[in-house]
């Protein structure tokens, strides 16, 4: 769970700059290389060209701030993908994904307002195509957050919230990416070494995907009883 924020340079010289706003984000996968992270594309800015190199400013609950480059942005969805290289530790980390189902209860974690990892809880109130209606409260400051299940696992990335004062009756409609679109590669568009990254991760969820079937679909011990 991340803090994300684009960066701005600053007046004098090249140094990156927090910028005025700021989203949650949330780790993908460690691995040797680096960390792969997700976030809600308008939080680091929806109009950038992928060709050009992209940063935004990543800080986890310790506080310290570090420069990672965004290497994707989803075309049709509001997603996109930050990697932050490794320059110590050798441990792994794959977050486990699972498909969303309506009525499940939920639990999100983000920054509304700037209070930083913040939880709340509600349920999938609604499916349509990649998004999730999801009744726990979000602010400004979840976006880019995620949304798990009673298990831990994810299943969405918190995009947006119905504004009330341009719609004064809307109560708590939020809405969030369903995670599955984070285990395809179509619709992506990657920066350089993206696609690369991307496909680390593709590759680690496939596996324990099928590690974890095997295991349930494995036949029980034999009985020696005679028939």
């Amino acid at each position: 769970m991340a803090v994300i924020s684009p960066t701005r340079e600053a007046v004098f010289g090249k140094r990156e700059m927090l910028s005025n706003e700021f989203g949650a984000g949330l780790l993908l996968q460690a691995n040797s290389a680096g960390y792969l992270f997700t976030t809600a594309r308008h939080v680091v800015g929806s109009d950038w060209d992928v060709r050009k190199k992209k940063r935004a400013l990543i800080s986890l609950a310790s506080g310290l701030w570090a420069g990672a480059d965004v290497i994707a942005r989803h075309n049709t969805l509001d997603l996109a993908l930050l990697w932050l290289p490794r320059h110590s530790g050798d441990a792994d980390f794959s977050q486990p994904i699972a498909r969303p189902k309506e009525g499940e209860s939920i639990f999100v974690i983000g920054h509304p307002e700037g209070l930083r990892f913040t939880l709340s809880t509600g349920i999938v109130s609604r499916l349509q195509g990649s998004i999730l209606q999801i009744s726990a409260p979000v602010s400004p400051g979840n976006s880019g957050g995620p949304v798990y299940d009673a298990n831990g696992s994810l299943i969405g990335v918190v995009v947006s919230t119905m504004d009330k004062s341009i719609n004064p009756n809307a109560e708590n409609l939020n809405f969030a990416v369903g995670s599955e679109a984070l285990l395809k590669e179509s619709g992506w568009e990657f920066a350089a070494g993206g696609r690369e990254h991307f496909k680390a991760f593709l590759n680690t969820s496939s596996a324990e995907k099928q590690a974890s079937g095997s295991k349930q679909t494995s036949p029980g011990p034999k009985s020696d009883a005679q028939h």
